[in-house]
Parts: structure tokens; sequence; C-alpha cells
């Protein structure tokens, strides 16, 4: 297995503003999950974070609920619709 040479933080890295260790561990797991692009891995690591949090905490819960249907009433929505990078 050939080992990675330590790279200078790519523009992405330094768009996401992580810092160390977050961008190194970032770029590692990604590396190793068949070079997983880092968005994907991060909005994967996001919905089980946010649903775990969501399901153990009724409190965090509710105002998530009302801060999401805050933004959906105000007509601040995304599109659904894939981006090509």
């Amino acid at each position: 297995m050939r080992e990675m040479a330590l790279m200078p933080p790519s523009s992405k890295d330094a768009k996401l503003q992580l810092g160390e260790p977050w961008a190194g561990k970032l770029a590692d797991f990604c590396a190793a999950y068949l070079n997983a692009p880092q968005k994907e891995v991060i909005r994967a690591a996001l919905d089980f974070y946010i649903d775990a949090e969501l399901a153990a905490n009724a409190g965090v819960k509710e105002r998530y609920e009302k801060a999401r249907q805050k933004r959906l009433s105000n007509g601040n929505i995304r599109s659904l619709k894939p981006i090509d990078d």
C-alpha cells in the first residue's frame, strides 16, 4: 500500500475552515473511503449527528422544528435539484 505525502490544505479545506485536527481527519477519511468527496462525507455525518441529537434531546428537537418551519415559511427554500461540482 502506498503512503500519501502530507499535502497543504486544498482550497476546499480553506473554504470549510475546519482547522486541525478536523481538516486532516476529514481528508484522511475521504482518502480511506475510496476518495469520497468531502461534501458527501460531511452530508452523511450531519444527517447522522442531527438525527441522533434530535432523538436524544426533545428540547433541541422542538427548537429545531420551529427554526426549520420558520425558514421554510419565509421562502428560504433551496432547490433539491442535484448540483454538479
